[in-house]
């Protein structure tokens, strides 16, 4: 079992303002790291650590960097997608030679709709991450990992028009069972979304949502699929429930619709009502659904835009109804409907 005793996680995040995020075995809301210190190493000593860890993580720009070894106490950092220092493991005293609990930096990027992991992500949740794609990863297979308490408030934060802080509990699905994190999103400042870290918090107890788990076994003995959706750039943003296999959403391998071509239009004019303000709720049946190894999926569709939410959210479950095995006319380079 990994141990937290000793270790600090310090966010690298903002240039000049080293803080932290966790230490002591407790999440800490983002105090001072010279402060935090001074009980452990004395004034001028916190300053000279927090000062050279600042240094450490404004020089270095490269995809692997190394540990860090200043005034007796070893850093390990934690690394974002383009290789910048984002956040670092201290070991303040007590730490073992084990390695510090495991922590990821990531970006969201709004416009395109996308989480942008460093490689070797995958070893967060135990496993490689799903149809990963250089341009990134998309909400709904990274969500499927990193699980949130306030998912709507994630989601929220995620595709505000300002990038905004979002703090939270979360549990990484990892196959030898659950594990309780915290992730911490901030506006980034090279591109318009936000700069993320999420990390493990070992000792504490994963959570499990009753209403998570009953979704999952409504799917399981329906074939329903419950998903939050994206009006604007009608995008799969988080599954509510397991979603349906072999389907290839648009933003995993390719940028092509989902639907097939001919079930496009039908889609648009319901999701015309909703953005409107004509219509809450919505229905479509047969909609088909490009499968990852050829033909579609057929599901019957209905959907209702979620109280309150801004950007407006939908809330879509689907059933499955069969397959077809129909040509698929649109080539793999199509780029899609730009609104889907």
């Amino acid at each position: 079992m990994v141990s937290s005793a000793g270790w600090t996680l310090v966010d690298l995040r903002e240039p000049g303002s080293p803080t932290v995020l966790f230490r002591g075995g407790r999440v800490r809301q983002r105090t001072s790291l010279s402060r935090a210190l001074v009980d452990a190493v004395g004034t001028r000593r916190a300053r000279e650590i927090a000062g050279a860890v600042d240094r450490w993580a404004d020089a270095t720009a490269d995809p692997t960097p190394g540990d860090l070894e200043v005034d007796g106490v070893r850093c390990r950092p934690v690394a974002g997608p383009t290789g910048r220092l984002r956040a670092a493991w201290l070991s303040t005293g007590g730490a073992d030679d084990s390695n510090p609990p495991a922590a990821v930096a990531f970006d969201w990027d709004t416009d395109e709709r996308v989480f942008r992991t460093p490689a070797g992500a995958g070893a967060l949740v135990g496993r490689p991450l799903v149809e990963v794609r250089e341009s990134g990863v998309t909400s709904a297979d990274a969500l499927r990992f990193v699980e949130v308490d306030d998912t709507l408030g994630l989601v929220q934060a995620m595709l505000a028009n300002e990038p905004t802080e979002w703090s939270g509990p979360a549990t990484l699905r990892r196959p030898d069972g659950p594990v309780a994190a915290v992730a911490n999103l901030i506006p980034a400042t090279a591109h318009r979304g936000l700069s993320g870290v999420v990390f493990e918090v070992p000792g504490a107890p994963a959570a499990a949502p009753v209403e998570s788990m009953a979704m999952s076994t409504v799917a399981r003995m329906s074939n329903v699929h419950v998903v939050v959706m994206d009006v604007s750039k009608m995008r799969v943003l988080r599954w509510l429930t397991d979603p349906p296999a072999g389907v290839a959403w648009k933003g995993q391998r390719d940028n092509r619709d989902t639907p097939h071509p001919d079930d496009v239009a039908r889609i648009f004019v319901v999701a015309a009502a909703v953005l409107d303000g004509s219509s809450r709720r919505g229905e479509l049946n047969t909609i088909r659904l490009r499968r990852q190894q050829g033909g579609w999926l057929v599901v019957d569709a209905v959907g209702e835009l979620v109280e309150g939410s801004d950007p407006p959210l939908l809330i879509i479950s689907m059933i499955e109804r069969g397959t077809s095995d129909e040509p698929d006319p649109v080539p793999v380079d199509d780029d899609g409907h730009p609104g889907l």
